[in-house]
């Protein structure tokens, strides 16, 4: 899938369901998934995908809670700082300050 995200970045349902993947399907979730999607260039797609798409309510959600289950690992969590992600959730939250969705994800 994030292949996919690369391949059609300025696709916001390609990116809306594979960050879907990420978050909703809790791949994300796991461990050693967690580890693996970071080191394939998970976040990256993930922050790539959100600062494309920053006007997709649906894409900020996705991206937020992809961003959230990734940071449950230390590593992760310095790999999101450097990569932007902080930012994007910001820029999230400010740009989508009305959606509950993004607000809380």
């Amino acid at each position: 899938f994030i292949a996919d995200m690369r391949a059609h970045a300025s696709d916001a349902n390609v990116q809306i369901r594979a960050l879907g993947k990420l978050a909703l399907l809790k791949l994300a979730v796991n461990a050693y998934n967690k580890v693996k999607i970071a080191a394939g260039g998970g976040i990256i797609a993930v922050v790539d995908a959100m600062q494309t798409h920053a006007s997709n309510a649906d894409v900020q959600i996705n991206g937020c809670s992809a961003l959230r289950n990734l940071a449950y690992n230390d590593n992760n969590q310095m790999a999101i700082a450097a990569g932007g992600g902080i930012n994007a959730v910001i820029t999230a939250m400010q740009t989508h300050a009305s959606s509950a969705g993004v607000q809380s994800s």
